[in-house]
């Protein structure tokens, strides 16, 4: 049996709370939600799904600016550089301004979560020519610019002759 269609706007606004419950989503992406669970032949129940948006992002239940604060610091957590990083937010259709205050791949910070990264990954520098190449693609795969890529390969190099 196919689940029941929502059709009003609490029903609407439920369902917004019910998937706002189990973690955070970009509008775009609990809009799509949203309208999945409606009839596509209701015009009238499309625009209550905007409706139902604006009045969850007033009340503070949904945040763009939230959701990119958790997804950054979730991917800086499991090892992955600005690039990246950026380019997955985009997906979701959020503000590139919103994603640039969030994620500056100017700052220092992504140099250090590059340095543990390879660290992590390598524990050791290498001298052999391969070796440091499968290092550097490493990090360049999880969107580490070269500038980053050099630091932390330098800084490896330094801590180990220490």
């Amino acid at each position: 049996m196919a689940a029941k269609k929502l059709s009003t706007e609490a029903e609407i606004y439920h369902a917004g709370i019910d998937f706002l419950s189990r973690r955070d989503y970009a509008a775009g992406e609990l809009k799509q939600k949203l309208l999945a669970k409606i009839d596509p032949d209701n015009d009238e129940a499309k625009a209550l799904v905007s409706v139902v948006l604006e009045r969850l992002e007033s009340l503070g239940y949904q945040s763009d600016e939230r959701y990119i604060e958790m997804l950054v610091r979730a991917r800086k957590e499991r090892g992955y550089g600005p690039q990246y990083i950026r380019q997955y937010l985009q997906q979701y259709r959020l503000e590139s301004s919103l994603i640039e205050a969030y994620v500056d791949s100017r700052s220092f910070e992504w140099k250090e979560y590059a340095y543990r990264q390879l660290e992590k990954k390598f524990h050791q520098p290498s001298r052999e020519l391969k070796v440091r190449q499968k290092q550097q693609r490493h990090l360049y795969q999880r969107g580490f610019d070269s500038d980053q890529i050099r630091w932390a390969m330098d800084r490896l190099d330094e801590l180990s002759e220490e």
